[in-house]
């Protein structure tokens, strides 16, 4: 009896050894092909956490403690790290094994990586941080002088690549692709900003001395790169884009001999985008020059409506109108706001830069409570999504006139003022004609800080 157990015993144990030996090597081999990720978040924004990039998309519960710990099988490269509010670039390759620790209140400032792979991803977690410290604010954007900017892209560039030279970082193809991505970028930058100057030949010999050089170097036919680098993609398309509606010849000619067809699709894309009320001083020639290069592509009787739906939109010209529901369910007409100005604000409760506008539409309802304005509000969430919308009127303490559209982004008011992106203002006089479709937001960012806006007052006071 005694005998029999002992040799039960040993077979028992014999089992064991092999299977944990079997398991050994099985994660022994499975090690290196994929990443393991694991963290802990301060003050969380969310319960999930999402990792995306090349396809691929994984959502990761964070616990209630800020806690987090998962594996991703996917191939090396570039990806982004989400957390619903904020967001940072990573590098992941198989084999990666990285912790990471951030506050959600602080999010670019607090960014840590430790483990394998920690150089890579810590340079990136630097990079938005250096980014966010020396990013030019959209006024100081609009009136810096060519030569200050081109100073700056050059400047910037240079400290980019200083931070990269000292990472320390052993892996080639991430050296070589942050290289190309910070030339490309400055490129792409420089061409936005100073491309119609460049192109009718007003810029200063050494700015036009430098981008000769630099675009002479670039093969305009590689489509490894044109699939694989995203800032070379835009660059290009910038390019083009800004030498074609120039009428330079010699980018028409490197367009029609040059380059390959998914390089053209890419730039027609672009001139299509700029067919919008975002961009309205050229919207005449990107819709001229659009018409020339794709007088075959399907959507052109498209975007003829739509470029001629923001052509009657002047002002002056009788305000499309609108009838909506408040939270009441009382509806509300342009028409019973005859006599004063209005002042709309197309948003959702999903939409985070609507949001960060509230506060300074506060403040304007405030200064011109006494006054013949109307502050209308006009939410574009579902209307599944209604009680988040009255929840967050009454949450916020919402003021003014809060309506919400019948269909979302297909309501009628919507699609008459081709509106594709919110937060979009839009002031209608007394009478109820059009003053401005794109008005002034009530906040705009001064120094990297947001501030009420002083060209909404200066026109609300010129006409109450």
């Amino acid at each position: 009896m005694t005998s029999k157990t002992n040799f039960h015993k040993f077979l028992t144990i014999l089992t064991t050894l092999a299977l944990t030996y079997s398991l050994n090597v099985i994660y022994s081999q499975d090690l290196s092909s994929y990443v393991r990720l694991s963290g802990e978040i301060t003050n969380p924004n969310s319960d999930k956490i999402t990792i995306r990039g090349n396809g691929y998309i994984k959502v990761i519960d964070v616990n209630t403690n800020g806690t987090f710990d998962d594996t991703l099988v996917i191939k090396e490269g570039n990806f982004t790290f989400y957390d619903t509010k904020e967001s940072t670039a990573m590098y992941l390759a198989p084999g990666y094994r990285l912790d990471i620790s951030l506050d959600g209140k602080e999010f670019d400032e607090t960014l840590k990586y430790s483990g394998i792979g920690e150089k890579p991803n810590n340079f990136n977690a630097s990079y938005f941080l250096f980014n966010e410290k020396n990013a030019i604010d959209s006024e100081t954007y609009k009136k810096i002088k060519n030569q200050e900017y081109f100073d700056y892209e050059l400047k910037t560039n240079a400290s980019l690549m200083k931070l990269l030279n000292e990472s320390e970082i052993e892996n080639e193809q991430f050296l070589e692709s942050q290289a190309d991505k910070f030339r490309f970028q400055m490129l792409n930058n420089l061409i936005t900003k100073l491309g119609e100057d460049y192109f009718a030949g007003k810029t200063k010999g050494i700015i036009t001395q430098y981008l000769d050089s630099e675009i002479d170097k670039i093969d305009f036919k590689d489509s490894v790169m044109f699939a694989s680098n995203n800032d070379y993609r835009y660059f290009l398309s910038s390019y083009f884009v800004a030498g074609l509606t120039s009428g330079d010849l010699k980018t028409l000619e490197l367009y029609n001999e040059e380059l390959l067809e998914m390089q053209k699709k890419s730039i027609v894309t672009t001139l299509k985008r700029g067919i919008s009320f975002y961009n309205m001083e050229k919207l005449d020639i990107y819709y001229q020059t659009y018409v020339k290069l794709a007088s075959n592509d399907k959507g052109i009787n498209r975007i003829k409506e739509k470029y001629d739906r923001i052509k009657t939109l002047k002002k002056g010209s009788p305000s499309p109108s609108f009838n909506y529901p408040d939270s009441s369910g009382k509806n509300i007409s342009l028409e019973s706001l005859k006599g004063q100005l209005v002042y709309v604000d197309v948003w959702a409760t999903w939409c985070g830069p609507c949001k960060a506008q509230i506060p300074f539409l506060k403040q304007l309802e405030e200064k011109y409570r006494e006054e013949d304005i109307a502050f209308v509000s006009l939410s574009i969430d579902q209307l599944k999504n209604i009680s988040k919308w009255k929840d967050m009127i009454v949450d916020k303490e919402l003021e003014g006139i809060q309506i919400i559209a019948d269909k979302a982004w297909r309501s009628k008011f919507v699609t008459d003022y081709v509106i594709e992106g919110i937060p979009r203002f839009i002031l209608i006089d007394k009478d109820g004609n059009l003053m401005d479709p794109m008005s002034p937001r009530p906040a705009i960012y001064v120094d990297g800080e947001m501030q009420l806006n002083e060209e909404i007052q200066k026109i609300f006071d010129e006409n109450i």
